[in-house]
């Protein structure tokens, strides 16, 4: 997580505030510029989506999802699910 807000805020320093970003921001453009508030509230939900991050998708849940189609094929209680 330390690095996906270490990226934010360079990202956002490159872009357009050289000085660095603000602790706040008004609530009419909060979901359009960076500031310290919003990434405090994302540490607290752990939940980086707020910050553009997407969470990475397990390896194993394409493998796991092609067993469950398998299985709902062949087993008609299944197909009621």
């Amino acid at each position: 997580m330390v690095n996906e807000i270490q990226a934010y805020v360079k990202t956002w320093e490159n872009r357009c505030y050289n000085t660095g970003i603000p602790d706040e921001c008004p609530v009419e453009i909060d979901d359009m510029v960076p500031s310290y508030k919003k990434i405090a509230i994302a540490i607290l939900k752990n939940d980086l989506r707020g910050l553009g991050f997407e969470p990475k998708q397990s390896k194993y849940y394409s493998i796991l999802k092609r067993i469950e189609i398998q299985a709902r094929a062949t087993d008609p209680q299944l197909k009621l699910l």
